[in-house]
């Protein structure tokens, strides 16, 4: 029925908000500070590999370079789920997410390195890039496993448009919560970068290790 009761939020869909903040730090960086690269949102990555394969007007290298490495976060990060699985049951999910933060912070430490202005032109950026792709193909392996409706963390496309549709306060809540969560973590990181790209960078590492730390011990 359409915009049925309203329920309290579940500890899962507390976690998975947070994520989806810490992708919008994550693309604040990678987009603004290392080259118009998207790290967690692969479609950016695909239109500006095909623009760039006809004009010099978009990149391609940062764009490739991001592609490859979250396709093996993405195998890594499924071949990972098993061995938790079988390790930790129930409570594979926590040690995941916490996980992927510890590569965010990886990527944070790599980052300490760029130049506070114009980290772009740096050419050791791409490894930062291929850190922060890897945590992102990781991320999009343990959200598909968790299959959480309305909550993939890292697109918002589908939130956007469903949010227009009739659905019960619920739906409508956690699609909001999405495209929400991805603002307010864009404008963290753009405000963040401005000191240095490392501190956005630690800020999501943190957050992805305590939302690790407090994740519930059943995934569904």
């Amino acid at each position: 029925m359409p915009f049925a009761a309203r329920r309290r939020p579940s500890r899962l869909t507390l976690i998975l908000v947070l994520l989806t903040g810490v992708t919008g730090v994550v693309e604040a960086v990678s987009f603004l500070g290392l080259g118009r690269v998207f790290t967690a949102v692969m479609t950016g990555n695909v239109l500006f590999a095909g623009f760039g394969t006809v004009t010099d007007a978009a990149p391609l290298a940062g764009p490739v370079v991001a592609l490859a490495a979250f396709a093996v976060g993405a195998v890594t990060g499924h071949a990972a789920h098993g061995l938790l699985i079988r390790w930790r049951g129930d409570g594979w999910l926590g040690f995941a997410v916490a996980g992927e933060g510890l590569v965010l912070l990886a990527a944070a430490l790599l980052a300490l390195s760029l130049p506070a202005t114009d980290p772009d032109r740096a050419p050791h950026r791409f490894a930062v890039i291929v850190a922060l792709a890897l945590a992102m193909g990781a991320r999009n392996a343990t959200v598909l496993r968790v299959a959480a409706k309305d909550l993939p963390t890292t697109v918002v496309t589908r939130s956007l448009a469903g949010l227009f549709m009739l659905s019960s306060l619920e739906t409508a809540g956690r699609r909001f919560a999405t495209v929400a969560a991805t603002f307010c973590g864009a404008v963290l990181g753009a405000f963040l970068l401005r000191l240095h790209p490392a501190v956005p960078l630690l800020v999501a590492a943190a957050v992805e290790i305590v939302a690790g730390l407090l994740c519930p011990r059943r995934a569904a």
